[in-house]
């Protein structure tokens, strides 16, 4: 699903959805194309143009995935969306992308053809998703294309950071891909929840934000890219705020301490600044405060003061809801007692064991009072998940204080939790309890396929 200037077509009406046109980059979106993309010279007069496999024009705006279908959405549209835009890069322009996995042929072939069209490709990812324990064909097969040392001004690479690239622990759980031109349109700035794998389409629940033409925000994505590939720890300079302008900045993390006792949680630290009652101006629901969650995975200690936080939160008057794949126990008892509305979105679809689609988004959006302003409307979104080791990793942690945006992330919500798949029938989980390894029985773990391809 795409959410552009103007012509947004939003989540369709029957998500109660009407044209937003507050949800794009402010700054034009039709800036020209720089002279040399990026780091990148233009390429000589003599030079042969690889043919260009597409023209796609990349328009800005909010996406959401379906994996299946429903009310318009493609399960595909997100990767249609970046694949395409790499499919229209020529020669002298950048591509760099830093995703927690790179996986599927659609992708490796895209990044390939690029390559070899004279567009410099740089890919960032996570080591243990291609190593010795874990075979990676399609990486593998990219890393071997762009390893080769070539007569042009940037260079082409894959590297893998065994951490946090820019924190001494955690993990590489960014995701980002940036263009120096995609067809006429420079500085294509793309983030959100979504990895470079076939998975994130047909498995996963996922969003994606664009920015066309702003060389700033495109800049600041950039500099955290090249700090990445250094896969050096930034030490306290790892956090990073950035304001794009009065609606819209990201932060990057490594957040600023590692465990969220040592330094103010930063989502905790949100809620406490919501208050339930007294919203003005439309925003929340009469005069209640809205909250609306999704989240891959809450658990852990941090999952549970924020539950904690939560249930105060329910109790005080909140309209809250929450959708997500994987939850502690524990964090699980405190909402139910609390009675916090949540829904599971995770389902076993071959029947063994093991849940294989599910929630991938990490968003929380608020309508009401929200740091003293009784009609605030701010949604955070990215790539954080509620536990622990975001807090350590690379990530980036959107924030929008858009109507637009907050309205589609709530209705986003509302429509997930109105609407789990009939499909799957009453339960989640086939009633399997274990399996056999080397005669033994070993307990099944619901949640691995989640853990393998990213919570």
């Amino acid at each position: 699903m795409r959410l552009g200037l103007l012509t947004c077509t939003l989540l369709t009406s029957a998500l109660g959805l009407s044209l937003l046109p507050g949800i794009t980059d402010p700054v034009a979106t039709a800036a020209p194309a720089p002279p040399a993309a990026a780091a990148a010279t233009a390429a000589p007069p003599t030079a042969v143009r690889a043919r260009v496999r597409d023209t796609y024009r990349p328009k800005p705006g909010l996406r959401f995935n379906e994996p299946y279908g429903r009310k318009g959405t493609s399960a595909v549209g997100i990767r249609r969306h970046v694949l395409r835009s790499i499919d229209s890069t020529n020669r002298g322009d950048v591509i760099q992308m830093a995703a927690w996995n790179i996986r599927g042929r659609s992708w490796s072939k895209a990044l390939i053809r690029a390559h070899k069209r004279g567009v410099a490709v740089q890919v960032i990812m996570d080591y243990g998703n291609w190593s010795r324990e874990h075979p990676n064909p399609e990486a593998a097969a990219v890393a071997k294309v762009l390893k080769g040392r070539e007569n042009r001004p940037v260079q082409s690479w894959l590297k893998r950071c065994k951490g946090s690239c820019r924190g001494a622990r955690g993990i590489p759980h960014s995701k980002f891909f940036l263009f120096s031109r995609v067809t006429d349109r420079a500085y294509v700035t793309m983030f959100g929840s979504n990895n470079a794998t076939d998975v994130a389409a047909k498995d996963q629940w996922n969003d994606l934000y664009t920015w066309v033409g702003n060389k700033r925000i495109y800049d600041t994505f950039r500099g955290i890219f090249n700090e990445m590939s250094l896969d050096r720890s930034q030490g306290g300079r790892g956090y990073r705020a950035a304001r794009f302008s009065a609606t819209q900045g990201v932060a990057f993390y490594p957040y600023k301490g590692a465990v969220a006792r040592a330094v103010p949680d930063p989502d905790l630290t949100r809620l406490n600044q919501i208050r339930c009652t007294g919203a003005t101006g439309g925003a929340g629901w009469r005069g209640r405060t809205k909250i609306r969650i999704m989240q891959t995975a809450v658990h852990g200690d941090r999952g549970k003061r924020l539950a904690r936080k939560l249930v105060g939160l329910k109790r005080q008057g909140c309209d809250i809801r929450i959708v997500y794949a994987l939850m502690g126990g524990d964090v699980f008892k405190i909402l139910s007692r609390g009675k916090v509305q949540k829904l599971q979105l995770a389902y076993d679809r071959d029947r063994n064991g093991v849940y294989d689609i599910y929630l991938h988004l990490k968003s929380l959006a608020i309508s009401g009072v929200y740091q003293g302003q009784t009609n605030a409307r701010v949604v955070y979104n990215g790539s954080a998940n509620w536990s622990a080791v975001p807090l350590a990793s690379d990530e980036v942690v959107g924030e929008f204080r858009e109507p637009g945006m907050t309205q589609a992330y709530i209705n986003w919500t509302d429509f997930l939790y109105k609407n789990r798949p009939k499909r799957w029938g009453p339960v989640n989980l086939a009633p399997v309890r274990s399996s056999m390894v080397e005669g033994r029985a070993i307990p099944v773990d619901p949640y691995s396929f989640m853990k393998e391809n990213g919570l």
